[in-house]
């Protein structure tokens, strides 16, 4: 077979295939989901002034409550380690976009206070975690 037989048997090898596989299907579009991260923190607010200092230790088993749109919330019992720290990882389709959320953090009965016990904010879009700590002390009787 001479080169010019050859590259037309090719050719229409090529032609073939191509209508064998139809028109191209556009690539689909890719949607985005959101995913946030909130870290919580409580110790025991020694001296009741709000701030942590180094010398106050964590506060372990106290419990956050999350508020937000979300199709789902990985974290779950919402306690505070033995270093007074929470993760809280949640996920709803689509972007992240502007959305109020309210954390609320729930101590044990011999604790009170320090801080505000509950933080409502917005993340704006594109964010995608939170941080916040929470004090408290004994309550004495």
């Amino acid at each position: 077979m001479n080169v010019r037989k050859t590259t037309v048997v090719v050719l229409a090898m090529v032609a073939l295939l191509l209508g064998a596989c139809g028109t191209p299907t556009p690539t689909p579009e890719v949607l985005g989901d959101c995913f946030l991260s909130f870290q919580v923190a409580a110790w025991q607010d020694l001296d009741g002034d709000g701030l942590w200092d180094a010398s106050e230790p964590p506060l372990e088993g106290v419990e956050f409550r999350l508020q937000g749109p979300f199709a789902q919330i990985w974290g779950d019992p919402y306690l505070s380690d033995a270093d007074g720290e929470l993760t809280i990882r949640t996920w709803h389709p689509g972007s992240c976009v502007e959305q109020d959320y309210t954390i609320t953090a729930v101590p044990a009965e011999a604790y009170e206070p320090t801080t505000p016990a509950s933080a409502t904010f917005s993340l704006a879009t594109g964010d995608s975690s939170y941080e916040g700590q929470f004090g408290f002390r004994a309550v004495t009787k």
